[in-house]
């Protein structure tokens, strides 16, 4: 007998009289190279109670779609933040445009001309991404125009990031959730912070004496704008960093 044909015994129980009946049946499947697909199955009851489940025809993008929000019993549509890049069940992103915004530093030794050291300073354009499991990413962006999937992302030139993105939260106190509504308090998060060291130690921006040099001389304000030149290319775009397995989209 194929997998498709298996019997299946299950119960379901639920509060109050509602009667429920086993409709459809849903089949994961992995292969070895990390990529999934389901496909859908219609049921036979059985005399005894049982159910077979029947031969089934593949899952489309859309039929997943569909079925989540009848699961999660969701609007199909609402209004969406306009800085809001992706979005899906495993992960959010948003773009926070430059700007200009205080930033803080506390650091072992004088390397910023102090231990700690606090100023207003110029920030490039930066994609960030919060997963389902609450890991914290962020990319910096050049320009200031909206991304798309086709723009490159550069290394987020911050103390306290790791290579692929992931932000070391260390005791920052996080936002409960990653929602639409609350994006603007997962970016206080993150500016409002102490950065005390670099996580990358060679090539977090391309700048002569390396990254300490770099946010002194931002501290000291010889930069009235962020010098974008000094980002390093990642040699991804957006699109593929949120594809799976390829970056922060998807967990496992």
């Amino acid at each position: 007998m194929s997998a498709a044909q298996r019997r299946v015994k299950f119960e379901v129980s639920e509060e109050g009289a509602a009667r429920v009946e086993l409709a459809q049946a849903i089949l994961v499947y992995k292969t070895k190279g990390g990529s999934s697909f389901a496909t859908v199955h219609g049921i036979a009851a059985q005399p005894n109670g049982g159910a077979t489940i029947l031969p089934g025809r593949p899952m489309t993008a859309l039929a997943v779609a569909r079925l989540a929000r009848t699961l999660t019993k969701r609007r199909q549509g609402g209004f969406i933040a306009d800085k809001v890049l992706y979005q899906d069940t495993g992960a959010v992103a948003w773009w926070v445009p430059p700007t200009q915004r205080r930033i803080w530093f506390r650091c072992g030794g004088d390397e910023l001309g102090a231990v700690e050291r606090s100023e207003v300073v110029s920030h490039p354009g930066l994609v960030f991404c919060v997963t389902a499991s609450r890991k914290w990413y962020v990319w910096a962006v050049k320009g200031s125009d909206r991304p798309t999937e086709d723009t490159p992302l550069f290394r987020a030139p911050y103390f306290n990031v790791w290579e692929s993105g992931q932000i070391c939260v260390g005791n920052v106190d996080l936002p409960e959730r990653a929602t639409t509504a609350k994006l603007e308090e997962w970016n206080n998060a993150f500016f409002d912070s102490w950065f005390t060291h670099p996580n990358v130690h060679q090539d977090l921006v391309q700048y002569r004496g390396g990254a300490y040099k770099f946010w002194r001389a931002m501290l000291d304000g010889k930069h009235d704008s962020f010098p974008e030149k000094v980002l390093v290319d990642l040699g991804c775009t957006l699109g593929k960093m949120m594809e799976p397995k390829q970056g922060a989209k998807h967990d496992d």
